[in-house]
């Protein structure tokens, strides 16, 4: 059957049965569209020596085609289905016809009147066509393709020529017409002429396609896809082929394969060198065709004389889409005449984003783009302005009363559709572009009178679109509507006229708090999945959360602004699933459109819409699949103040005055030809202007007509009167946007990014382009919401590698770095220029020239969000009284637990066999919000063996400690009775977010240490008590406890001693021991007593330890810990559960131990190797870290501090990390005196154990 099908033919009668039925109901319908579709082709094509054309007539006959066979190809591609299709159309053909058919049928018939003459003195002849008849046999070719509409295209042609027959009688009409055919020779030349147009279209091997899938997805082939950039720096060695002509005046024209001028440059008098320095745009179609430049020595009374033409490869920029520093060749009869020096970069157009459910969001707002403004049709105009009642009308389209394009001249309508009315044009500032429309009746020896106007702004046509106005009735006519229609296509221009990439000022902020997530839909197989929440605004990201590893139910608590431009923007809050190699994958998203939140008032002005307290539980959605997981998040919105930008009023003044004093001669464009011409740069329409008194008359119409149009009233806003900021005023605003624009820089580092980085934020706000040279320049603007001004901080940085998933930056890949206050550097950059300078640790120093501005925002401030309410917190443990007794021997074994949001964040160590138990530590931890933070401390009895007995706890108040003052509080605890005595020092500083699931802040806590030299006091019953249980403690202290003393310091007399006063600590940064913290900040110092004083303390930095690995003199006593793994439990999934045990030091962690990975049996894995043994002092700090097994070094599933059991027992202790819990046995042997210190040390000299026995009283249980 299959080789039949390649060898034979098919008949295809069922078909033709079909036809015979179909066609006298399909056939008059058909004619009519031919009619209505010709009549306007025939309007635009008719030669100057006639009036006018039409088709008067038109029918196809009664009798169908037929389809006499079809040949198939099943051989062809798996893609492709092939055929031959043999046809016939034979009206006069009857030997098929029933009687009855014979007697109603009715022929082919195509009747064309021309009116010969002009306007009233004209006369309309008839043209026949009829009788006509073809054959042929077509070849068929269907491309498949996977994506809906499932046919790409079809290509179809002609094997051999087709045969044509037909009667024509082009006078005399039916009666008296005879057929032109019967001249001799006609015939042929006629037939020949048929022929020779067809070939080349559709005779083999040329092939005639049908786009199905371009056509039926809307997108036109030739629609602008981006704007060509090409700035030319100059040209080197031009020679004139003319060896006579002299030194050449060049000037360079750029084209698209060698087509119509679309910009040129100007022109340098004598030199074969020229410097030009200009930048022309040019809106591209296609990447398939070269560039041409055309260079020409100008000549001033004859022809320019082209020097010869460059070319470069458009489908070069698919790769790249910059070309720096080309040197195109200019030849010339094949013979090389100079070089070119320009850059080349393609712009694309900005695409809306495309969700999981396959709806496309609106693109980005920019002021830069292509706006294609299309006249299709007009109706009803007004023919009394016409003596014959009938028009002749075309349409010019202005931009900015600039003639930009004219429609072709139709013939005798006054309802006219235009088929080429349409204009691509490129905007560089959308907020001041017009769009106008003048028809005109076309008079052949008088003046074109103007028939109606139309003149609207790009934005306010832009609105009318969006409510669907298509509609508009025309100015200074009567009568008379035009249908236009505008598309806006966004591209980010950079450059000489891109001004800022299309910034567009924000009308306010958007505040997004993202709670928390609960029960999300996890992605992975193994494990869990780690997300992570972004906001995106028109489908580009504009923050995001950290990641949170191992985590369905994360509590994000992060609040985002979000900087909007107009109610037609959407946010999209999207959940994703970060991937460790790969793309991230989304967990669902919730759709925001800002019209539900932005309003304007009566006044023109954006209404506040605070809705911040509101939480809004949405459901994520993942294109048609069911929701999944909830999003709990807040929304509210901010307007911006209308605030002055000198800049732009400079560009004003400039350009009206540069409009009052232009010269014809030079604004007026010079064509290749040496004539000029307002068109020669169409396609970059609204940067060169022409001065003609056309354009003129035309403007003046479309002003005067401006005031009768009542459709943009619709949209047309108050003005909102407008602020002026300068630096002084700054003080004034608390919260606003800071606007930064990023002109050029002067680079020691090439191949880098340019970041800026706010605050407390872990992800640069905002990441310029990849600086390619040492020399860039970058002209990016970007914002960001500053939320308390006066406190804070900017930092520029230069990195080599971008920073996407927030694990922190490497050392080598930020090459230099600079931070500081921001008001400061806003006062000296608002509104100028100003030149930044970033030093390298080598001293290289890289210059950066940045301007801003401030628009502050109608918002206060949430407390919680405050400067005041994050930084670090430093806690001194001192001691307890009156503790109740948990022991059969009337004391107890006490030590304490500090809990931070659920989070035990340190533990004392025990004091054996008291009531009254002294600690002398501290602790120092970040503290991202003081108000939300729950803060517990947790007193415990110890007992070996068995669980720790609860003495009491109590809550810690920090809303109540003053920044940079140090207070010691008493809290009562809530057991039977028993206080606790703190000292807490609160330092205000960003602290910023890092991933979850290993630590909660950027910095690492600090390494805990004691206390030293400080006394022991008792605390008393009368304690005056604050709100929050907390008590100030000073002269209720008693002095009936036993004095403990520090080895080499004198008592006091009286047997008691007070604690020295602390001095506010200072936020400036000593430059040893400085460590980088929130935004590379460094961390603040501890508190510290005031010089003199007996009660030294030791310094402690967040994120570094002060105290070395081994004992010194004051220190804790040197011993010998022993640490085991035990066991490990809790971890959820099948993972190879290995346990890692490291020692933090001053040089970062030291890893002690590594187990083996096994897979837990019931939950549980069991390891059996030895005791490590480390030599460490008594209150050393060591980390556990549970990691999942892999080949590239697992996944990190949790990681916890820990603290040894001090006493030579022993004993077992659980430790919380991630999700599992980690069982450890632990022990500590103190060392011999002297065995852990120097020979040198002033120690070692002492006999026997008194230095080291006499620093403590507390027990310590020998070995053995």
């Amino acid at each position: 059957a299959k080789t039949k099908l390649e060898t034979d033919t098919e008949t295809l009668e069922w078909i033709n049965s079909f036809l015979v039925k179909f066609w006298p109901i399909y056939a008059p319908v058909l004619c009519t569209t031919i009619v209505q579709s010709v009549d306007q082709v025939l309007s635009t094509s008719t030669p100057a020596f006639l009036d006018s054309m039409r088709m008067k007539f038109f029918t196809l006959g009664t009798k169908p085609p037929r389809l006499e066979h079809v040949k198939t190809y099943p051989k062809a591609d798996d893609d492709t289905v092939l055929m031959d299709w043999k046809f016939s159309f034979t009206p006069n053909d009857t030997a098929d016809l029933t009687a009855r058919q014979v007697k109603n049928k009715i022929n082919p018939k195509i009747v064309l009147e021309v009116r010969v003459g002009k306007a009233m003195i004209s006369k309309g002849l008839d043209i026949i066509v009829e009788d006509m008849a073809c054959s042929g046999l077509m070849r068929v070719k269907v491309k498949l393709q996977l994506p809906f509409p499932h046919i790409e295209r079809v290509e179809i042609c002609f094997l051999g020529r087709p045969t044509f027959d037909y009667v024509c009688k082009p006078i005399g009409g039916d009666m008296l017409g005879f057929d032109i055919n019967f001249i001799p020779g006609l015939e042929s030349f006629i037939q020949e002429q048929i022929h020779a147009n067809l070939a080349p279209m559709m005779y083999e091997p040329n092939v005639f396609p049908i786009e199905i899938a371009k056509m039926l997805a809307g997108n036109p082939v030739d629609q602008a896809i981006g704007v060509l950039q090409v700035t030319f720096h100059g040209a080197q060695g031009l020679k004139n082929p003319d060896k006579f002509s002299g030194t050449p005046d060049p000037y360079a024209v750029v084209s698209i394969n060698n087509r119509d001028p679309l910009g040129k440059t100007k022109t340098v008098e004598q030199n074969p060198s020229p410097r030009w320095n200009e930048t022309v745009n040019v809106v591209l179609t296609s990447l398939r065709e070269p560039l041409t430049i055309h260079v020409y020595d100008y000549n001033e009374y004859r022809k320019d004389k082209e020097l010869g033409v460059c070319t470069f490869n458009l489908e070069d920029l698919e790769k790249n889409n910059e070309h720096e520093n080309l040197q195109l060749e200019v030849m010339a009869s094949g013979r090389p005449r100079g070089i070119v020096q320009a850059d080349v970069r393609f712009f694309p157009v900005m695409e809306g984003h495309k969700l999981e459910d396959g709806t496309v969001e609106p693109p980005p707002e920019s002021t830069t783009g292509i706006a294609k403004f299309t006249v299709e049709q007009a109706k009803d105009l007004d023919g009394t302005k016409s003596l014959i009642g009938q028009l002749n009308p075309y349409a010019v389209l202005l931009l900015n009363g600039k003639e930009v394009q004219i429609s072709q001249k139709l013939k005798r309508t006054n309802n006219p559709i235009w088929p080429n009315a349409t204009k691509e044009m490129l905007i560089t500032d959308r907020k001041k572009a017009k769009l106008g429309l003048v028809i005109k009746d076309d008079r052949d020896l008088a003046a074109d009178p103007v028939i109606g106007t139309y003149q609207i702004k790009l934005d306010d046509m832009l609105d009318l679109m969006h409510k669907g106005q298509e509609w508009y009735n025309l100015a200074g006519a009567k009568t008379g509507r035009a249908k236009m229609m505008l598309q806006w296509k966004p591209v980010a221009l950079k450059g000489a006229l891109g001004g800022s990439g299309g910034y567009v000022t924000p009308i306010g902020v958007i505040r997004i708090h993202v709670k928390n997530a609960k029960d999300l839909k996890n992605l992975d197989t193994v494990g869990k999945s780690d997300p992570y929440v972004r906001v995106l605004l028109s489908g580009i990201q504009k923050r995001r959360t950290v990641t949170w590893k191992n985590n369905l139910s994360p509590e994000f608590d992060e609040v985002f602004y979000i900087p909007v431009h107009s109610t037609r923007e959407k946010l999209v809050i999207e959940c994703m699933d970060e991937e460790n190699t790969g793309k991230d994958r989304t967990m669902g998203q919730i759709e925001i459109p800002a019209s539900e939140y932005v309003q304007q008032g009566a006044n023109g002005e954006y209404l506040v819409h605070d809705s911040k307290n509101k939480v809004i539980p949405a459901q994520l959605r993942m294109g048609a699949s069911p929701p999944k997981g909830t999003l709990n998040f807040t929304c509210a919105f901010y307007p911006c103040l209308n605030v002055i930008d000198p800049d732009e009023e400079e560009r004003e003044e400039a350009k009206a005055r540069a409009s009052m004093e232009t010269d014809p001669r030079k604004s007026t464009e010079i064509a290749p030809n040496g004539s000029t011409g307002a068109r020669a740069r169409s396609n970059t329409a609204g940067t060169v202007g022409s001065v003609n008194p056309a354009d003129q008359e035309m403007k003046k119409a479309l002003e005067a007509g401006e005031k009768e149009q009542t459709e943009a009233e619709e949209v047309k806003t108050a003005p909102v009167p407008k602020v002026r900021i300068g630096p002084e005023d700054l003080k004034n605003y608390e919260c606003g946007l800071l606007v930064f624009r990023i002109l050029e820089g002067h680079l020691a580092h090439s191949g880098t990014y340019l970041e800026v980085v706010m605050d407390d934020n872990l992800f640069p706000v905002y990441t310029s382009a990849k600086a390619k040279s040492g020399n860039y320049n970058f002209n990016e603007t970007g914002d960001f919401m500053v939320r308390e001004l006066d406190l804070s901080r900017i930092t520029l940085r230069l990195v080599s590698e971008l920073d996407t998933k927030g694990e922190g930056m490497d050392k080598d890949d930020i090459k230099a770095k600079l931070t500081g206050q921001t008001i400061d550097t806003l006062k000296r950059c608002l509104y100028t220029p100003t030149q930044i300078s970033l030093k390298d640790e080598h001293g290289r120093e890289s210059k950066i020239t940045v301007s801003m501005r401030f628009l502050p925002v109608k918002m206060e401030l949430d407390p919680s969000e405050s400067f005041n309410n994050s930084g670090n917190l430093r806690v001194e443990v001192l001691d307890a009284a009156d503790l109740p007794a948990a022991d059969r021997n009337g004391y107890s074994d006490p030590y304490c637990k500090f809990i931070m949001n659920d989070k035990e964040v340190y533990k004392t160590k025990t004091q054996k066999k008291t009531l009254h138990p002294a600690w002398n530590e501290f602790f120092e931890i970040p503290v991202r919000s003081r108000a939300a933070s729950k803060f517990v401390v947790e007193v415990f009895d110890w007992d070996f063996g068995d669980r720790a007995d609860p003495l009491g706890n109590a809550a810690i108040n920090l809303d109540v400690l003053e920044p940079f003052q140090a207070q010691e509080v008493v809290l009562g605890l809530d057991g039977k009775s028993g206080s606790i005595r703190l000292k807490m020092l609160f330092k205000p500083e960003y602290v910023t977010r890092m991933r979850q699931g290993s630590s909660t802040f950027s910095g690492t806590f600090a390494v805990p240490g004691k206390v030293l030299g400080a006394p022991v006091k008792g605390v008393g019953k009368g304690a005056t008590f604050l709100g929050g249980n907390v008590a100030k403690g000073a002269s209720f202290l008693g002095r009936g406890f036993k004095r403990r003393t520090v080895s080499g310091q004198a008592e006091d007399a009286d047997g008691d001693a007070t604690v020295g006063e602390i001095k506010p600590t200072s936020m400036d940064i000593p430059e040893s021991g400085s460590v980088g913290g929130a935004n590379g900040y460094a961390a603040m110092p501890s508190i510290e007593g005031p010089s003199g004083t007996p009660h030294s303390r030791q310094r402690s930095f967040g994120g570094q330890s002060a105290r070395p690995a081994t004992a010194t003199t004051g220190a804790a006593e040197p011993g010998t810990a022993s640490i085991t793994v035990v066991s490990a439990s809790g971890f959820e999934g099948d993972p190879k559960l290995e346990v890692h045990v490291s020692q933090d030091s001053s040089k970062g962690p030291k890893k002690l131990i590594e187990t083996d990975h096994h897979k837990p049996v019931d939950g549980v894995v069991q390891y059996q190797g030895g005791p490590k043994r480390v030599q460490c002092a008594a209150d050393s700090q060591f980390r556990v870290e549970v990691r999942d097994h892999g080949l590239f070094g697992g996944e990190k599933l949790g990681e916890a501090p820990f603290f040894i059991n001090d006493q030579s027992t022993g004993g077992q202790q659980e430790v919380r990390v991630g999700a599992g819990v980690v069982t450890l046995s632990t022990s500590f042997q103190p060392a011999e005196a002297g065995s852990m210190l120097s020979p040198e040390s002033p120690a070692s000299r002492k006999s026997g154990m008194g230095r080291f026995m006499g620093r403590r009283d507390r027990s310590v249980t020998p070995s053995g």
